[in-house]
């Protein structure tokens, strides 16, 4: 009796989690980012707690969402345990800054791409992590960011060379 009880409750929590997932993200990031805006897909687009104060609508708001991507990578294992979610998120946060996010996180998107078509392998994740973090210094200063996800500002000015060891919090910077 108890393992049928137990059997039922792992396959409604499999099922909610079945529910909870995106749909197959589009293989690109303008792709992706038009299934949003056509609503095929819900737009996800989350600000995360980065900044000290609120951001500026557009390029600011969008380095929000992005560096709450990065979080994800470093401290979630996002690109290995949901490469897919985390293509259709990483798209929402160009719905606030569409030209200039779409150029900046394309190749990002492609890797994670890569990885969800098991063309690449998890190592490649330090790799988004310092293209995101890019995109990321690009729309807002440090200053602005609390010390929770600012360390990440500077980190792996070599994006090739990048790894993980590299992105996560050193204790003696704090």
């Amino acid at each position: 009796m108890t393992s049928t009880i137990l059997a039922a409750l792992a396959l409604c929590l499999a099922s909610v989690r079945h529910v909870a997932a995106d749909e197959r993200a589009a293989g690109s990031l303008s792709e992706m980012l038009a299934k949003i805006r056509s609503e095929e897909f819900e737009n996800n687009f989350f600000l995360g707690d980065a900044f000290l104060e609120k951001p500026t609508p557009g390029k600011e708001a969008a380095a929000g969402c992005i560096l709450d991507k990065v979080d994800a990578i470093v401290k979630e294992n996002g690109v290995t345990d949901f490469v897919n979610d985390l293509q259709v998120d990483l798209a929402a946060c160009c719905t606030h800054d569409s030209q200039d996010c779409v150029a900046d996180l394309s190749s990002a998107y492609a890797l994670l791409e890569a990885v969800h078509r098991q063309q690449k392998d998890a190592a490649t994740a330090p790799r988004v992590a310092a293209m995101l973090i890019r995109a990321v210094e690009k729309r807002t200063s440090k200053e602005k960011i609390r010390e929770s996800h600012s360390h990440y500002f500077g980190k792996c000015q070599d994006v090739d060379e990048c790894t993980m060891k590299a992105l996560k919090l050193d204790p003696t910077e704090l």
